[in-house]
């Protein structure tokens, strides 16, 4: 499990920040866009594990492939009382079954 996910997968966009830290506006709208980690997905990209574990981006839960790497977030929203997980199945042929899960 690496916290960030990896760069552009889908499973880190987030609102984009200005120089204040602050969440950057057009036309009343909250841009968003991916703020993952390169070097995570570059290692995703080169070793090809089974399976990648990320949480940090809470809001862009779900799951993606890169490569042959299953990637998931399971995107909890805890302020909000909603914790997510995934059930995974690994069976001798690699994952046989994801399954996200939320209570």
């Amino acid at each position: 499990m690496i916290d960030v996910p990896p760069h552009d997968s889908g499973l880190d966009t987030a609102p984009l920040l200005d120089a204040n830290l602050r969440p950057t506006v057009s036309a009343g709208d909250v841009l968003r866009g991916p703020v993952g980690s390169i070097a995570v997905r570059k290692l995703i990209e080169t070793y090809q594990p089974l399976l990648a574990i990320h949480g940090h981006i809470h809001e862009s839960g779900g799951e993606r492939k890169i490569g042959t790497t299953l990637c998931i977030n399971p995107g909890s929203e805890a302020n909000h009382g909603i914790l997510r997980g995934y059930l995974v199945d690994v069976g001798k042929k690699g994952i046989e079954l994801s399954q996200r899960v939320e209570g």
